[in-house]
């Protein structure tokens, strides 16, 4: 029978101590980009993870070649884990001054703004936000950064048992509310394309509720110098022709 000398074995452990340091520093380093359902910036289609917001991540992590996944969660879950989990990143997260000392930020990826909708055909004028509170009903999600906003501006006419898009957006199409409220422009567009709707079946109304860029966000636990390294990366993106040619497909 073979017996390993004592150096063989010595050799057999060192390579079992460096394999497993190996695989920790791995897992150490590893991100995870989390993300939720809000196309056109991050969605699943046919059973892939895509968006805008998607491609430019995936094109930052091959240039740094970075140890990262992307993962889709609900939107509650995703910010929970954002916020108590170690080396997570987030797309795509308005950065406003409520959240600035949150996380750490890497962006813009591209400006946003969220309005008021209203049926086409709808006489209603909503010049401004006291406007839109004087209506009777207006369809909202349940939860977030648009329905934080409207509830702090003293709106009290909000229908926000909606937790999708598609749902805020029914209610005002089948005159169920007055006004809508819940993607941004590019957003709205891709959702009424879904419902095998126009795109001028909503009309935007002057009334921007939500006016900011998104960005990554992403925890504080990870290093000054790593964030700088996907800024570099994004800023050279924007440079290399590549960015402006995801911004188009998602634009047309």
């Amino acid at each position: 029978m073979f017996k390993p000398s004592i150096f063989s074995l010595a050799k057999i452990i060192s390579f079992h101590i460096l394999f497993s340091a190996q695989v920790n520093a791995s897992e150490h380093d590893k991100l995870i980009v989390l993300t939720e359902e809000w196309a056109p910036y991050n969605y699943m289609e046919d059973g892939q993870l895509t968006g805008f917001s998607v491609e430019i991540v995936e094109h930052l992590i091959r240039d740094l070649g970075a140890n990262a996944t992307l993962e889709l969660y609900p939107s509650m879950r995703a910010s929970y884990m954002l916020n108590h989990e170690p080396r997570r990143l987030f797309i795509s997260m308005f950065k406003t001054k409520e959240r600035e000392d949150q996380y750490q930020w890497v962006g813009p990826l591209v400006d946003s703004s969220i309005y008021f909708y209203k049926k086409k055909g709808n006489p209603l004028v909503i010049e401004t936000l006291e406007d839109a509170k004087q209506v009777e009903m207006i369809s909202t999600r349940h939860a977030g950064l648009v329905f934080d906003t409207l509830k702090k501006a003293g709106f009290t006419n909000l229908d926000n048992v909606s937790v999708h898009a598609k749902t805020v957006y029914e209610k005002l199409l089948h005159g169920r509310t007055d006004l809508g409220i819940s993607e941004s422009p590019l957003g709205t567009k891709h959702i009424l394309r879904e419902m095998d709707y126009p795109v001028d079946a909503l009309v935007q109304t002057k009334v921007k509720v939500v006016d900011s860029a998104l960005y990554i966000a992403a925890s504080k636990d990870i290093p000054d110098t790593e964030i700088a390294l996907w800024q570099a990366s994004l800023d050279k993106l924007k440079t290399s022709g590549v960015y402006d040619q995801v911004l188009r497909k998602y634009h047309e």
